[in-house]
């Protein structure tokens, strides 16, 4: 019996800290136009450009805001972060305190976004595990930062649309 309160005691820890994958996305709700919420439902704020974030991420750093975009990468195992892309800029999106996931299949999906923009250290350690959870490493923005800081946002809520295009 201790043994087994010893193996579940390491899971909780294990999933607390975001080390521990496991489970599917479940949404919060549908809209009638096809957008899926995953976590909080979005703000009314204004909506960004994801080429506007993009372009000077340091502008918004510490603010919330709204941002609208499309999927480039998720995390193929537990959809507990995703990464936008515009042109050759990309930012990660990282699910605040692993509260929710968003679905693992949804890149090329067209995304609203509501969370803070956060710049932070590059941690090597951090890179090689978001590298071995991405199916496009190519696209990882801690790769192509200039210098020791990348900007992330800590999402709230996210809104996916499916792409209807083929």
């Amino acid at each position: 019996m201790r043994q087994w309160a010893a193996v579940m005691g390491c899971m909780w820890a294990l999933a607390g800290c975001g080390l521990f994958h496991g489970g599917e996305a479940t949404p919060t709700s549908v809209s009638d136009d096809g957008w899926v919420t995953y976590g909080d439902p979005l703000s009314s704020a204004a909506v960004i450009p994801a080429a506007k974030l993009l372009a000077e991420p340091a502008a918004f750093v510490d603010q919330t805001v709204v941002v609208e975009g499309r999927v480039a990468d998720v995390c193929s195992k537990a959809g507990c972060w995703m990464v936008i892309a515009e042109g050759d800029r990309t930012m990660r999106i990282r699910m605040k305190d692993h509260a929710f996931s968003v679905a693992k299949d949804g890149t090329g999906s067209s995304c609203r976004i509501d969370g803070k923009v956060v710049a932070i250290d590059v941690d090597p350690a951090t890179v090689k595990h978001f590298e071995e959870e991405s199916r496009k490493p190519e696209l990882m923005p801690e790769k192509s930062v200039k210098g020791a800081v990348v900007y992330e946002m800590v999402a709230s809520g996210v809104a996916m649309q499916r792409s209807t295009t083929l």
